[in-house]
């Protein structure tokens, strides 16, 4: 015995007799009632005056009601766990009173443990002073203290660490004037062994001590055992094996009473038991674990119709963990439900809050994902409300996550040390507002003093490299120009809790939902009691705490993590409690439930402790490896007797989740055999959803399923991928005579090769353009002497228009029936290719708006990367040859003034045009000064130089030599010396508002000649070029020229042009080849061709006798498809010319010898598929065209049951 004297066995006045388990016997129960009303003392011949010791602190309530129900007024004092017991004791003796170990005390704890590290106080696990003392580390040396003391070994252990431990903790109680609970049993049995009867026990002729676990922790049996020199104590414990754990605990080794002569005489008179009682015990066989659920509550739901009165005990050995389920479950079945205590930061007001502390706090400090979240959420007032804008109303401090995604991205963005300055100085910047409509400039201002509020109110919190940059932003709006009124700032963090606190207290005090209000009030009223008791325990010790900044963020942000809030009271009083296997023992009622019993939800593994080996886990018997399975064992013996019916739901039949060893132990001594079987009904169904899961797992199981289908064609869903690759295998891919897919098997596509379109044409057959019929489809051929296998060309088949199956259900889904109301009024060039690629995500993605979140990536996104450079590139032709972007050059004005053309004309010097350009970079991207690996990698790449080079020429900017790609796309400029700029992102809305219409005769609409509606087109052209007629002459205008359309059919004309124009479409390219982007642009893509038309309907007189792209790349190249018109038969320098379209295009109306310009069909080919495309997607046809090309970038893919998966 520990403590400070000896008691011998002789001091102890303990007996023991068996009893069965489960309910408290009746005789006690009548004596517990009886001696309420007898107020005669024992000794002058009343009854005995028995205390009762129960093993939880439910069992214990369950016996208070259930004797107040029947109308006694209970004497508390009675009634105690040994916990509670020791407490009041505790009192008798006027001991100071017990710690509170909060969240606050375990911080307090930390910075105690932190200081005594530095002085070496704990020199085996931190030798030297500098070494961090981490959390964990305080928080295993607690742990292994309160074990130790539950074990009352924590006094002689030597152990690393706890000497020490234990002398901060008992500094901390004489600071505090408190006990600490792990020094609270050994100093009562110290005052129990030297001291008289405690009043608690005064007026008690003896305590009877229910059944408890046999491994209770040591401390309590020595304090029990003092207890009884002061007051006999009579066990109770359960008939069975006490070696396997089944008859519970003894605190001394005697045998137990069996004849009631040898009861004590306190103890009222009775037989003691001699067999355990008799009850129904049933065993549910389940096919998966995660069935039990489901039979619980169908259970459950049955046997409470039967009676208003009756009561179910549910048994979970993996509660904690299955709590927000059962939750859900008693929700459902509208029965009331305790989740008991949990953590704050599992709520979300606790979540949020932890998460405003940290947005200015860490390595993605103020990165995209933290602001986007914490705009988005609706739990918290971010900062007070602000007056209405001093000028537009319109302007409130509300952001747009679509502004902070886009500038997150082009800025390069990623959070961290320095982000806040980087979004205020990116939202400050008006350098895009000549590209921005009113709408786009107050989202933005909007943003802005969003973040200005943010940033200003958060202001304690920032670091202090944070607060002294953002000292040098204005709060004048972007946009008005107006001085945005912003929040105080506050003096420390301790402030703005409080602030923050009142705010959200007002906002939940005017909350319709009453509800809700008074659990988010329960909630705000925990963290800041947890936070006031932390500062008044810090004053009192005199700890100096943080008070603004990371470190004080640090703090609060272990204080909110470590709170514990209680949702709600009692148990006890629900008709259905759900309680733990160690909280259950004690508790009965008219029905018990033992659900989820595999092993896996039943750990019976030994718990591991800190700074504890095998060796001192056998010389001082702690943690056996025998423990939880004895202690498993005594639960099952209660359990299996708690209630007149007891249900055990087995999940044997599942191989994945084998029942558990008290559970195959049981099941094998009572031969059970032959148990029912569990199937699933849906008289209790919970939920629609949980309905057809059921249903899903009987049709598994190949059984009938309980109700029809809320969608009988469902069924169908898992055939889908199979009929669509059974429908790619089946594409006809054999040529007719002529080496090309025939006319009738069009339909029947929908897939293809994109490298058949730029193919060789075999030399056995003709050429696309010059083939009997047109346009024509690749297939193959063939060769009858060596059985090889020849592949023609093929033109654009898009839009696929494949024929249905014919089942409905599978051609509905699939969006071969037309859907109602989707006659778009414009189109962009991006979203008809969207639709052309795969119709299916065209609509999930530019009609639905279903696309996936953007996640910020550590490099530069390709997106920035290629809006860069095609900044670079405009701003070069735009300050040299001075013209505004969007809107056309005057030319003619240029003409006549001699102004330069071109960049070649300008004479300017090569290296002073690579200053501007650097120092363009620098305007549009100052970010690339950091000195992180993507700046320098960027800026080596662009500029040729490295981080240092490039900040030392910051400081002092002068002409530098052509190098980078910023270099060679000024090489690949002064090539172009034949041409003249003439519009830069030339938008077409400054033509027609509502877009230019663009429509084409149904003779040369391919493939079949229909007339389709014309589309109203929007966007913006890249580049326009001016040709000259003779660059001898100087001649660029024809001023004999029509002022009419260019016809596309030239041929047939005599229309003459005024302007000769090239459209150019400016791409980025990492990794694609430079002929391959064009080959492309050229022939895939629709832009082009688009653009093309769209400027001659713009500009009449102007003909467009080229299109292609411009790659800035590792290389800068400028790729033209020249036109065969004569007028340009001699053009140089203007870029690098091919002749894709030479052998593939005609018009729809000519023969196999055409004479039209193939440049002019291959315009009027590309915009029959655009027009096909808008057709076909106004008709509402959303069929998905799964190919590697399309879904391996689809950002809805994971929505489409029939995409095509696998490593591309």
């Amino acid at each position: 015995m520990s403590g400070g004297g000896v008691l011998s066995i002789q001091d102890m006045r303990i007996t023991n007799e068996e009893v069965s388990p489960g309910t408290v016997p009746q005789w006690l129960l009548e004596h517990l009632i009886s001696q309420l009303s007898d107020a005669k003392p024992y000794s002058d011949g009343g009854m005995s005056r028995i205390l009762v010791i129960y093993p939880t602190t439910e069992s214990r309530r369950e016996i208070i009601e259930l004797i107040s129900n029947k109308g006694y007024v209970i004497d508390n004092t009675l009634h105690h766990t040994i916990p509670s017991l020791m407490d009041s004791i505790m009192s008798d003796f006027r001991m100071p009173q017990k710690l509170n170990q909060s969240s606050a005390f375990q911080i307090i704890l930390h910075e105690e443990c932190k200081k005594a590290s530095a002085n070496l106080g704990f020199p085996i696990i931190n030798p030297l002073p500098e070494m961090n003392w981490s959390r964990g580390k305080t928080t295993a040396l607690s742990e292994l203290h309160a074990f130790l003391s539950s074990e009352s070994l924590a006094k002689d252990w030597d152990g690393p660490g706890i000497e020490k431990f234990r002398k901060i903790l008992q500094s901390l109680e004489s600071k505090l004037n408190s006990t600490h609970d792990d020094f609270l049993s050994i100093r009562l049995i110290e005052k129990l062994i030297n001291s008289e009867r405690p009043f608690s026990l005064t007026d008690v002729d003896g305590i009877i001590m229910l059944n408890h676990s046999p491994t209770i922790p040591k401390s309590h049996i020595d304090f029990m055992k003092v207890i009884s020199r002061h007051c006999p104590i009579h066990q109770l414990g359960n008939i069975g094996n006490i070696r396997l754990g089944e008859h519970g605990l003894r605190l001394i080794d005697e045998w137990a009473i069996t004849d009631v002569s040898n009861l004590p005489e306190w103890v009222p008179k009775h037989t003691p038991a001699s067999k355990s009682k008799e009850n129904n015990v049933d065993r549910i066989m389940l096919h998966r674990e995660n069935q039990s659920f489901e039979a619980t509550y169908s259970i459950v739901s049955n046997f409470l119709l039967e009676s208003s009165h009756k009561t179910v005990l549910i048994i979970d050995p993996n509660f904690e963990n299955n709590k927000n389920i059962w939750g859900r479950g008693m929700k459902n079945l509208g029965l009331p439900f305790s989740y008991g205590e949990h953590m704050l930061i599992n709520n979300s007001f606790g979540h949020w809050i932890n998460s405003y502390l940290n947005l200015s706090h860490s390595d993605d400090a103020f990165s995209l994902d933290k602001l986007r979240a914490i705009s988005l959420q609706q739990s918290l007032i971010l900062f007070p409300e602000m007056p209405v804008h001093p000028k537009d109303e319109r302007i409130r401090p509300i952001p747009d996550t679509e502004l902070l995604t886009n500038i997150a991205r082009s800025n390069h963005i990623l959070g961290g040390p320095g982000a806040l300055s980087q979004w205020l100085q990116s939202l400050s910047s008006n350098y895009d507002f000549r590209f921005n409509n009113d709408e786009d400039n107050i989202k933005k201002e909007s943003t802005q003093w969003w973040l200005l509020c943010l940033s200003r109110w958060l202001n304690p919190l920032l670091s202090g490299f944070d607060r002294d940059s953002i000292k040098e932003f204005s709060n004048k709006g972007v946009f008005t120009n107006e001085l945005l009124p912003l929040p105080d700032i506050l003096k420390n963090g301790d402030d703005w809790f409080r602030s923050t606190i009142n705010l959200l207290s007002e906002k939940m005090t005017s909350r319709s939902n009453v509800e809700d209000s008074v659990k988010s009030i329960a909630v705000i009223q925990s963290l800041y009691s947890e936070f006031s008791n932390l500062r008044s325990t810090q004053f009192l010790i005199k700890h100096n705490y943080p008070k603004m900044g990371p470190a004080w963020i640090d703090e609060m942000s272990n204080l909110i993590q470590k709170i514990n809030i209680k949702i709600s009271s009692s148990l006890s009083r629900n008709r259905v409690r759900i309680l733990s296997c160690d909280q259950s023992l004690g508790c009965t009622a008219d029905l018990t439930i033992l659900a989820n019993t595999s092993s896996n939800s039943w750990d019976l593994r030994v718990p591991k402790m800190h700074f504890i080996g095998d060796i001192e886990r056998h010389e001082n018997n702690l943690l056996r490896p025998d423990g939880p399975i004895r202690n498993a064992r005594h639960n099952l013996e209660h359990i299996l007797k708690s209630s007149p019916q007891v249900i055990i739901l087995d999940s044997s039949f599942d191989d994945s989740n084998p029942p558990s060893t008290p559970i195959r132990e049981w099941a094998i001594s009572n031969n059970l055999d032959e148990s029912k079987i569990f199937e699933s009904v849906i008289d209790y169904s919970l939920s629609p959803r949980n309905a057809q899961r059921i249903d899903g797992l009987r049709l598994n199981d190949n059984q009938k399923s309980l109700r029809p289908p809320i969608n009988s064609n469902s069924v169908t869903i898992s055939i889908d991928i199979i009929l669509q690759r059974d429908r790619e295998r089946r594409q006809p891919q054999l040529a007719s005579e002529d080496g090309y897919l025939p006319d009738e098997n069009r339909n029947s596509i929908f897939n293809f090769d994109i490298k058949n379109m730029t193919r060789k044409t075999p030399k056995t057959f003709s050429s696309p353009r010059e083939n009997v019929r047109w346009p024509v489809l690749s297939a193959i051929t063939i060769d009858q002497n060596n059985s090889q296998k020849i592949k023609t060309q093929t033109i654009d088949p898009r839009p696929f228009t494949p024929r249905s199956l014919g089942i409905n259900v599978n051609d509905s889904r699939n969006g071969f029936r037309q859907l109602e109301n989707l006659n778009f009024p414009t189109w962009s060039p991006t979203r008809l290719q969207k639709w052309l690629r795969c119709p299916r995500s065209g609509w999930l993605t530019r009609s639905l708006k279903v696309e996936l979140e953007d996640s910020q990536k550590e490099d530069l996104d390709a997106r920035t990367h290629g809006d860069l450079f095609h900044k670079i590139h405009h701003n070069l032709i735009l300050q040299t040859l001075n013209f505004k972007e969007k809107y056309p050059r005057n030319f003619d004005f240029d003409l006549v003034n001699n102004s330069p053309l071109n960049i070649f004309h300008s004479k300017i010097d090569p290296q002073i045009l690579m200053q501007q350009s650097l120092l363009n970079l620098d305007d549009i991207a100052p970010w690339l000064n950091r000195d992180d690996a993507v700046s320098t990698n960027r800026i080596r790449m662009m500029t040729g130089m490295s981080i240092r080079e490039w900040d030392e020429w910051l400081s002092n900017p002068q002409p530098v030599p052509l190098t980078g790609r910023i270099g060679r796309m000024i090489k690949a400029e002064l090539l172009l010396e034949n041409v003249a700029p003439i519009a830069i992102e030339w938008d077409l809305s400054l033509y027609d508002k509502e877009g230019i219409e663009i429509s084409l005769p149904s003779h040369i609409t391919s493939p079949n000649g229909e007339s389709l509606d014309s589309i109203k087109l929007k966007g913006q052209i890249d580049r326009v070029d001016l040709v000259p007629f003779d660059i001898d002459n100087n001649i660029w205008i024809d001023k004999e020229g029509s002022n009419e359309v260019a016809p596309l059919e030239l041929y047939k004309s005599s229309w003459k042009p005024r302007r000769l124009v090239i459209i150019r479409d400016i791409k980025t390219s990492e990794k694609t080849d430079i002929k391959d982007r064009h080959f492309k642009g050229l022939l895939e893509e629709l832009q082009l061709a688009l653009y093309a038309r769209s400027w001659e309907i713009a500009n009449p007189g102007d003909l467009v006798i080229g299109a292609g792209i411009s790659v800035l790349g590792h290389e800068t190249s400028h790729l033209i498809e020249k036109s065969s018109n004569l007028l340009v038969s001699k053009l140089t320098n203007f870029g690098t010319e091919t002749e894709i379209t030479k052998s593939l295009f005609r018009f729809l109306d000519e023969d196999e010898s055409p004479k039209s310009d193939p440049f002019r069909a291959w315009m009027a080919s590309r915009i029959s598929v655009a027009l096909n495309t808008s057709d076909r997607a106004n008709k509402g046809f959303v069929n998905p065209i799964p190919q590697e090309n399309n879904c391996k970038y689809c950002s809805v893919s994971n929505l489409c049951d029939v995409k095509l998966e696998g490593d591309f």
